[in-house]
């Protein structure tokens, strides 16, 4: 197989088998005597050792693992690939106990990897794939470098990350140090309680069948807050109770500071670890952690680790699933969606990648390459090379593959790309601003003089999330934010020409508050000639981490300092007649936690400050945002 034009133009490859054989509920053995409950799919009738892509996953394996609904199981093991999906230790009917974020990922994977290669099936090659936790639990395994985990495609798994150059989110948890407070609740709530029923001593695969065929040992039929509301319980640490969730991880989290060293216990991959395994970085830019996943393909890229590539797509989290490995049809959908809530079901991007809309933002084709199952052609070309060494070509390919929303497919062999050119925008005065409801304008001419502009942040009342309210991460029209008044507004006049922005953004501010301590939030945004706002990427600091996560200090009241925030990602066309905006508040609710303003630990308050906020601007006191323009 090469792949010159006519394989990615062609239909998928056709299969090798056309049917499998599934053996259920082995029970693997890692070092520690703990089992995992796992299941082998092998091709039936196959002759000769078998190159084995491994799924490790907390999702229930029938319903919940994507690679499992949405057939990527079927599409290997038709390909001539064994293939095994795994529960992770404390879940599902796997053994142990969940206790921490990515619990025994780097021991487990790489046990796992020693049992598969131990298998009479085994050409001893492991492959790992999956999305979100199935990605994430990829990085620590990863930096074992078993010499038997040969290939990787970890997709949207920046949560897996620690502390790399330029990263401090501990996985995409903060933002600047304000807990990303949806997101978490809601996964920790719904997938990885921290009590559950326990299987009898020596449980048979029988038994474990039995109780799999016939209860749901899954939260996705149970616990789920359905609103916004339910997350403002106070104080944080007791929203999980508040909100019927079980007990889970989270509890313990949302106690700890940015800085804690108990971060250090969670087995993030970090700048101590060399990874030599080869990878595909897969992420699209409406990810919660596009920027973790960016940073740590930096970071590999800087300590020239071999045979890493970075393929950012466009669409929210885990959209490259969305892209099938078969033709969809009406039987097949059901199939995919069986178990999922109607709220999940909405939440889910349409399959057809030829013309993509999610939330209030279309755009148009998203396929990898522009060809119908492009992703899971490059998928099976990565294995065949790794796995099966067939000299085909995949590593040809640039080693930055971007998706520019409004544009298309660009690539280079760097990231930031190399041709990128800082470009800053000032806030500036402007004094037809408030015919725009708007605060001031955006310009890259400074301003002469000094400005600034105010709100009032009541914790009470916060700005709310529009697009991540959920923990689903959707383009929505921001408008109904932008009118607020505890949202300050500038933009950009209409573009005369168009820019293309691809890579990393730093806001830089200068402020003050009435209140011992506040918070900050960022929105870039794409303003349409019709006056729709779509937003692209946000970012917050919590003003006492100014100076560091290691070093917190309250403000003093109307003292002016300078923060920036470096932690937002895109790629994106402005085309004519577009405006670029910058929003900031104090709050976006309930993605981030709220910052109660009193100075105190915030996790444990019920009482709240009202804090006046201002943005300082001109020309001693400059604050901007810093955009990385690719010129034409």
């Amino acid at each position: 197989m090469s792949l010159n034009d006519a394989y990615w133009e062609a239909r998928l490859p056709e299969p090798l088998y056309t049917d499998f054989e599934v053996e259920k509920e082995i029970f693997v053995p890692m070092r520690d005597g703990v089992h995992l409950s796992t299941d082998v799919y092998l091709p039936r009738g196959s002759r000769g050792p078998l190159a084995t892509i491994l799924i490790k996953t907390p999702y229930d394996k029938d319903v919940g693992e994507g690679a499992v609904r949405t057939k990527w199981v079927d599409y290997f093991a038709q390909q001539g690939y064994a293939v095994v999906v795994q529960n992770e230790r404390g879940l599902h009917l796997s053994e142990g106990r969940f206790e921490n974020y990515l619990h025994g990922a780097s021991t487990d994977g790489s046990d796992t990897v020693d049992w598969i290669v131990s298998r009479p099936w085994s050409n001893g090659r492991v492959g790992t794939i999956g999305c979100s936790s199935s990605g994430e639990h990829q990085w620590p395994m990863a930096a074992g470098n078993n010499p038997a985990h040969a290939a990787m495609v970890p997709g949207a798994s920046g949560t897996a990350v620690g502390n790399v150059p330029g990263n401090r989110t501990r996985g995409a948890f903060y933002r600047g140090g304000i807990p990303m407070l949806a997101n978490w609740v809601l996964w920790y709530g719904r997938h990885v309680p921290s009590e559950r029923p326990i299987l009898p001593p020596e449980s048979t695969p029988e038994q474990r069948q039995r109780i799999r065929t016939y209860f749901a040992m899954s939260l996705r039929r149970g616990w789920r807050p359905d609103t916004p509301e339910r997350l403002r319980h106070l104080p944080t640490k007791d929203v999980l109770r508040a909100a019927g969730g079980p007990r889970t991880p989270f509890d313990d989290y949302i106690t700890r500071t940015p800085a804690d060293p108990r971060w250090d216990e969670v087995e993030f991959i970090t700048d101590s670890d060399r990874p030599r395994v080869p990878a595909l970085h897969i992420n699209s830019w409406h990810d919660l952690a596009a920027g973790e996943t960016a940073r740590l393909f930096a970071y590999l890229q800087s300590v020239d680790t071999p045979d890493q590539y970075l393929i950012m797509g466009g669409g929210p989290h885990c959209s490259i699933w969305q892209e099938l490995p078969f033709e969809i049809t009406k039987t097949r959908a059901k199939e995919m969606f069986a178990g999922m809530t109607t709220t999940e079901m909405e939440a889910t991007p349409a399959p057809d990648m030829r013309d993509f809309t999610f939330g209030d933002l279309e755009l148009g084709d998203v396929r990898y390459r522009g060809v119908d199952h492009g992703y899971p052609k490059l998928y099976l070309a990565w294995f065949d090379k790794w796995l099966r060494g067939r000299d085909n070509g995949v590593t040809d390919m640039p080693r930055v593959q971007l998706f520019v929303m409004n544009q298309g497919w660009i690539s280079s062999d760097a990231w930031p790309h190399p041709n990128v050119v800082p470009t800053t925008f000032h806030l500036v005065d402007d004094a037809q601003a408030w015919l725009r409801n708007e605060a001031g304008a955006l310009s890259t001419t400074p301003p002469i003089g000094e400005f600034s502009d105010s709100y009032v942040y009541d914790p009470l009342n916060p700005t709310p999330t529009l697009g991540d309210e959920l923990g689903f991460h959707a383009a929505k029209d921001q408008r109904p934010i932008s009118m607020r008044r505890d949202v300050l507004v500038y933009s950009t006049a209409p573009l005369e020409k168009a820019m293309t922005v691809v890579g990393p953004i730093e806001v830089t501010l200068h402020v003050s508050t009435s209140a011992e301590d506040t918070d900050f939030i960022v929105r870039l945004i794409d303003v349409h000639p019709d006056g729709r706002a779509i937003n692209l990427a946000h970012d917050g600091l919590r003003l006492r981490y100014r100076d560091g996560f290691d070093a917190p200090r309250l403000a003093a009241q109307d003292e002016v300092y300078r923060i920036t925030l470096p932690d937002m990602v895109t790629g994106n066309r402005f085309l004519e007649g577009h405006r670029i905006r910058l929003e900031i508040s104090s709050s976006s609710f309930p993605a981030y936690e709220r910052n109660l303003n009193t100075g105190g630990s915030n996790f444990d308050e019920t009482d709240a400050v009202v804090a006046h906020n201002t943005i300082h601007y001109g020309a001693v006191r400059g604050s901007s945002i810093t955009l990385p323009v690719l010129p034409d």
